[in-house]
């Protein structure tokens, strides 16, 4: 799928090219200075505000704020995760399998705008803090954070084994960003206009790199030699879909923590009392929601929706964790049917 690319040098190097063109500024290029309309929602939800069935307009409002942090968070903890391993999973790749310097000047660009990403996501976060009047500190509880998670643990010690999850991660994490903001497009002029710029930067420049993790993968295929490589080769995205998934699933487990600030500020009064609501639900019903269902949370569980990447796995014969078939929930920014500007398939 990506060899021909791989040995077109004439066209990495007019990808170089089109990437340092149309790159951004992280300073110059954000509109910063407008900061955040606590207003506003921040992701478009579904009837059953993810896994909150019968929440109020309130409700669904702090819903709606608190799930674009979450996500924002997911985001640049990856790509800080991607940033943290390079040296590991793409130098020392590059010093066993020499590659023509177009490749190499690609993955330069790739991990410095994944580094910009990152930065730009926590500083989202950090002026939502400000406006809404919240302490950062607090609002850490209960978004994720990879650093010495066992999902980081994991994917470097496959990365020192021989292995290449990250590879398979980093595919998936590329093409999730640009379709959640598919997700959230449609409705540009109904969310904070500050959540929908950051994410259409990224998703723009996320648009121009992502096949790189598809490259990097075709290199590693075709220069498989000794049992433990292909070996690797057909274990290594169900690793990272594991690891990736338990590190999602268990994060996501932080928002009860809430309980504990309520008092601390009106967003998060709100938001426990909103933990009723989910507890109406059935283990069964929840993971049904979660894996097959919820808007966001279900593009990044279920693999059955990374098509380019299950794609790629399919022809590299990669195994992948077989998952049930998804369902692309209609979404809105309104508290009730009559009023939803809906969205869907």
């Amino acid at each position: 799928m990506f060899n021909k690319v791989l040995y077109d040098p004439q066209a990495l190097a007019l990808q170089v090219k089109r990437q340092k063109k149309y790159a951004w500024d992280l300073e110059k290029q954000i509109p910063w200075h407008l900061g955040v309309d606590t207003s506003r929602y921040l992701l478009p939800l579904d009837v059953d505000a993810i896994a909150f069935p019968g929440a109020s307009s309130e409700q669904r409002l702090a819903i709606s704020q608190l799930l674009g942090l979450i996500v924002n968070s997911t985001i640049a903890e990856l790509e800080d995760v991607i940033t943290k391993l390079r040296h590991t999973c793409w130098n020392e790749i590059l010093r066993s399998y020499p590659v023509g310097p177009e490749l190499i000047e690609l993955g330069e660009l790739f991990f410095e705008e994944e580094q910009k990403h990152s930065k730009a996501f926590q500083r989202y976060n950090a002026l939502f803090c400000r406006d809404m009047g919240i302490h950062s500190s607090d609002l850490n509880l209960l978004i994720p954070k990879a650093y010495g998670s066992l999902f980081l643990k994991a994917i470097t010690q496959n990365a020192k084994m021989g292995g290449h999850a990250f590879w398979w991660v980093v595919a998936a994490v590329e093409e999730v960003s640009i379709d959640i903001y598919k997700d959230l497009s449609p409705f540009k002029q109904q969310i904070d206009p500050l959540f929908h710029e950051v994410h259409l930067r990224h998703m723009e420049e996320e648009s121009r790199h992502h096949n790189y993790a598809f490259l990097m993968l075709e290199i590693l295929k075709e220069r498989e030699q000794s049992l433990g490589d292909r070996l690797f080769s057909k274990v290594d995205r169900s690793i990272g879909q594991v690891f990736s998934t338990g590190w999602i699933v268990s994060e996501l487990n932080k928002v009860f923590a809430v309980k504990k600030l309520k008092q601390k500020h009106p967003f998060f009064q709100v938001l426990t009392s909103c933990i009723p609501l989910f507890e109406k639900l059935s283990s069964k019903d929840l993971i049904q929601k979660l894996f097959v269902s919820a808007p966001y949370i279900s593009l990044v569980l279920n693999g059955n929706l990374h098509i380019k990447t299950e794609k790629v796995a399919r022809e590299h014969r990669s195994l992948s964790i077989p998952l049930p078939k998804p369902k692309r929930a209609t979404t809105s920014v309104q508290p009730n049917k009559k009023e939803r500007v809906a969205h869907g398939d």
